[in-house]
């Protein structure tokens, strides 16, 4: 995110980061958006703290570049995942994992406490998750996977409250949709622009 931050800064903004993906190694090419984009540059810049046994939990486009601890764990046998599980319910010991990562799946669970608590459940002490979900974001559902959530910065402080350590900062727009954004706050009369905030979503760090 620092890396991120640092492009912002220097007036880059979202041409920066589709540079930056164009020049890192290993990564996945199916990035279609500046927020998925985002996301995947905050997980490759902690890649160096995920060690040990990490499982990435409902992702699609497995991030094996994070070395042979790594593992998958999907939601039916039909994910192709390396393991298969619900997050509410998770096949593992206490204090199994040394990190877990967590992308865009807690909006789907019926009841994201009990996910959390069992993410925690399953990470050793000091172990790291990150966990992300969208904010400001169309509905996704389907019959079989269905979309419930969004979570404001402090739903994640109060989701992620029994972690010792938490970090939760936004997403950032790209400078067109920001002003989109705008007017839709002023023609919707969502309030003035220092009372309300709106993201795509948050980038999130707890730490056991």
């Amino acid at each position: 995110m620092a890396d991120f931050l640092i492009l912002a800064a220097s007036g880059e903004d979202h041409a920066g980061l589709h540079a930056w993906r164009e020049r890192t190694a290993g990564l996945h090419d199916f990035v279609p958006d500046y927020h998925r984009l985002q996301l995947e540059h905050w997980i490759f810049a902690n890649r160096a703290r995920l060690q040990g046994k990490v499982m990435d939990i409902g992702v699609q486009n497995p991030r094996r570049w994070l070395g042979n601890g790594y593992f998958t764990l999907g939601h039916t046998a039909d994910t192709h995942s390396d393991r298969v599980g619900d997050v509410t319910a998770l096949p593992f010991d206490d204090e199994e994992l040394d990190a877990i990562v967590c992308t865009e799946v807690l909006e789907h669970c019926a009841d994201p406490f009990i996910a959390v608590d069992e993410m925690r459940r399953v990470l050793k002490t000091g172990g790291l998750l990150l966990v992300t979900s969208p904010f400001l974001w169309p509905w996704h559902g389907t019959v079989n996977y269905p979309d419930y959530w969004r979570f404001t910065d402090q739903g994640w402080r109060h989701l992620l409250r029994h972690f010792s350590t938490v970090t939760v900062e936004p997403t950032q727009w790209t400078a067109e949709a920001e002003h989109l954004l705008d007017l839709v706050r002023r023609f919707e009369g969502w309030g003035f622009v220092h009372d309300v905030h709106g993201h795509t979503g948050y980038l999130c760090e707890a730490i056991k």
